[in-house]
């Protein structure tokens, strides 16, 4: 194929990242942008004017439904930011209308969605790919370090992903709900964090152990912000995992405030193997001293549109190991070129759906106080 891939912009909900796509395309001489969809009808007038404007300022045309958007002979890739609750079904129809997808971190909300998104995608011959940390530059830091082999054996590893984002506040008590169990993902103010963040440390896991996960359990609960006790959502979550091997790995996700890290929030992994342990940190330094006002008054003041900073990055005085630590161009070009050989990108969809699979597991366990759950989960469930 010469001409660059077209690319279907479906949605710009901020649920999602597909403000942070839009610059990747535009940079990448092998995609261009060629519409913006939504269902029209079936959207809140905000959204739609978002929308709207997004097409405007791309100078590209806004189709009214993705159906128009799926007929187009120019559309080669469709980048799927819808609400978690829509993108299984969105990507299911992308791909049996032959077209390749750019899903933002999950397909879906149910390790059934997932499941359907799976078998589209290899039923229609198609390539996807979820950009995720896969492609970060945490992960790979920890894969050459396994590949040259410092640590021996590998036995366990520790992830640390944390977001410096928004303004904990002290919680009544009246504020306090119980745990929510899994299942209900969208909310107007705020994120479910272990979902959102863990996603990531979750990832590294999967990348440095070569067999799946087969145990999980998870703790949560804990506040830092009265938005999430409010909802009976979590600011963070711990999850323990072990592998069919018996090898453990331990990851803490979530958000932690803006004003606990100056380089944005810790991401680092440690990599316990038989001959010693390696700590790698994506951003950068082991010993940190910074002051609390160096953050919050230095010109920074959340969006009152965007209090809790879904779609905006927190202030970074230090910057990370790479200018791309999520691994989002790299994982752009993985995909570009999996369409251009014809071959299959490195972290498929089907291991999204297994990173999916571990997170639903670890809200199971949460709301069953730390039980331990098996994998796979059943199926069928409604």
């Amino acid at each position: 194929m010469t001409r660059p891939y077209g690319v279907l912009l479906v949605s710009f909900s901020r649920h999602s990242h597909q403000s942070s796509f839009v610059p990747l395309y535009q940079a990448h001489p092998r995609t261009r942008i060629v519409a913006v969809a939504d269902e029209d009808g079936e959207i809140d007038e905000p959204l739609r004017q978002v929308n709207r404007r997004w097409a405007r300022d791309l100078g590209v045309p806004y189709l009214p439904t993705v159906e128009d958007g799926l007929r187009r002979d120019d559309v080669d890739i469709v980048s799927i930011a819808h609400e978690i609750e829509r993108r299984a079904g969105l990507a299911v129809r992308g791909a049996g209308a032959g077209k390749h997808l750019w899903i933002d971190k999950f397909m879906g909300a149910t390790v059934d969605e997932c499941d359907a998104v799976v078998h589209a995608v290899a039923a229609a011959g198609v390539r996807a790919l979820v950009p995720s940390f896969h492609y970060g530059s945490l992960v790979s830091h920890a894969l050459q370090a396994l590949r040259t082999d410092p640590v021996g054996e590998l036995l366990g590893v520790h992830v640390d992903a944390m977001f410096s984002k928004g303004w904990p506040r002290p919680i009544a008590d009246e504020d306090r709900r119980p745990f929510r169990p899994a299942g209900r993902w969208k909310f107007d103010e705020v994120k479910r964090e272990l979902l959102t963040v863990g996603s990531y440390a979750v990832g590294l896991v999967q990348a440095c152990l070569d067999q799946p996960v087969a145990r999980v359990a998870g703790h949560g609960g804990a506040f830092f912000f009265p938005e999430h006790a409010r909802t009976g959502t979590e600011d963070f979550g711990t999850l323990l995992m072990s592998d069919a091997a018996g090898r453990t790995a331990t990851i803490c996700g979530g958000r932690i405030g803006v004003a606990t890290h100056p380089g944005g929030g810790p991401l680092r992994a440690v990599l316990v193997g038989s001959r010693g342990t390696l700590t790698i940190d994506a951003k950068r330094p082991a010993a940190q001293a910074f002051l609390r006002p160096d953050i919050v008054e230095t010109r920074y003041k959340p969006n009152p549109d965007d209090w809790m900073q879904w779609a905006s990055g927190p202030p970074v005085l230090n910057p990370s190991l790479s200018g791309d630590s999520a691994g989002l161009a790299d994982g752009l070009e993985e995909l570009v070129s999996a369409l251009d050989e014809d071959r299959e990108p490195s972290y498929p969809v089907a291991r999204a759906r297994d990173n999916m699979e571990v997170l639903l597991a670890g809200y199971q366990s949460i709301c069953e106080g730390g039980a331990v759950v098996d994998l796979p989960l059943p199926r069928g469930r409604a």
